[in-house]
């Protein structure tokens, strides 16, 4: 070998440096194409946690169901008991004012009433007799023809005939009373709600028969024991296949029910069918503007301890821990008085042992 030769430098050492850094190149080129650097030393990654908004707490409420019924009704009774002579509806069937819906047989009230006038009869033909003898001795007593204890006997028996008489009159009435109360008539304009009667029936006295749907419809409500103060006037909103409708409380029941419940009765547009139910929702009474409905469970801190909850800043990554002032609690939602306003996202789930400052990633919903 040759001296320049041995001087002369080798290629491939040249070339193994070249391939060394392209390698590199190309390792640090895949890294970043479609793969996640792993988390730098030190730092927790955001915690996902599952948030609500708050929502304004006039726009919620408890919500029930309601039963529509006709605001003019009647349940329709015999006075008195008897059999079913005829039966001239049905259930379904419009009916006018007056007019004539069933009867009982009219036999035993007749007779009755026939008797009442017969007894009138004699009872004034008694009066008349009675009148007359007090003529002629008002005539002999003053031809002193009389004495006065006969005077005084017929003014008696006068008066005892004018009482008989007037008394029967009274049992007549009460008879013609009696026998027009064998008939049902409708009270006023209507649809025949329901019957329950029929021909050849024994029917007793008081006992609603046939019920009547007259004008103006309300929605009757059962409340269960525990609501906040209810009061006349109060809003509530009416849900419907059309839509949501606004309804205001006009009564309340003045008697409890089973179990502390208590009936409410909300007003309602005329259109609606007897026996239609309705979902109502009632609207809190002074609706306050900074007052807000958050889940329950978005509450932090023990029963010893000051309420508060984690909500999103404005960046929606970071949590800040706010005091609030809680209100009514209605099932899973509480009314929060202060602290909140609506639209502000609260951390529902996933906030045990979160700090304020800590980064998160908010979901709407849990999959």
């Amino acid at each position: 070998m040759s001296r320049h030769s041995k001087l002369t430098p080798s290629p491939y050492p040249l070339v193994s440096l070249l391939s060394l850094a392209a390698a590199a190149v190309l390792t640090f080129g895949l890294s970043g194409c479609g793969q996640t650097a792993a988390p730098e030393a030190g730092k927790t990654p955001p915690r996902t946690v599952l948030v609500a908004s708050a929502l304004p707490a006039a726009a919620t409420g408890p919500e029930f169901i309601g039963e529509v019924r006709a605001a003019q009704r009647a349940e329709l009774a015999f006075a008195l008991p008897g059999l079913v002579d005829q039966v001239l509806v049905e259930a379904g069937d419009r009916v006018r004012r007056g007019q004539l819906l069933a009867t009982l047989e009219a036999a035993p009230g007749q007779a009755q009433l026939n008797a009442a006038q017969a007894e009138i009869q004699r009872l004034q033909a008694g009066l008349d007799e009675a009148r007359r003898k007090q003529e002629r001795l008002r005539a002999a007593r003053e031809r002193k023809a009389a004495s006065e204890a006969e005077w005084t006997a017929a003014q008696t028996e006068l008066g005892m005939a004018e009482a008989a008489l007037a008394a029967a009159r009274a049992q007549r009435e009460g008879q013609a009373w009696n026998r027009a109360r064998a008939e049902l008539r409708a009270p006023f304009d209507g649809v025949v709600a329901s019957r329950q009667l029929e021909i050849g029936q024994a029917v007793g006295s008081g006992l609603p028969v046939i019920a009547i749907d007259g004008a103006g419809r309300e929605l009757w409500v059962t409340l269960p024991a525990g609501l906040p103060a209810l009061a006349v006037g109060q809003r509530a909103r009416l849900a419907t296949p059309q839509g949501e409708l606004d309804s205001r409380l006009l009564r309340l029941g003045s008697r409890l029910e089973a179990g502390g419940a208590q009936r409410a009765v909300l007003a309602l547009p005329e259109q609606w069918r007897v026996g239609d139910t309705l979902a109502v929702r009632l609207l809190p009474g002074q609706a306050r503007p900074a007052s807000v409905q958050i889940p329950l469970r978005a509450v932090q801190g023990a029963a010893d301890q000051a309420a508060s909850v984690f909500r999103l800043k404005a960046d929606g990554r970071t949590v800040e821990q706010v005091a609030v002032g809680l209100g009514a609690t209605r099932g899973e939602q509480v009314e929060v008085l202060a602290g909140l306003q609506a639209g502000d996202r609260v951390v529902v789930a996933g906030g045990h042992s979160l700090a304020a400052g800590a980064l998160v990633k908010p979901v709407t919903a849990l999959r």
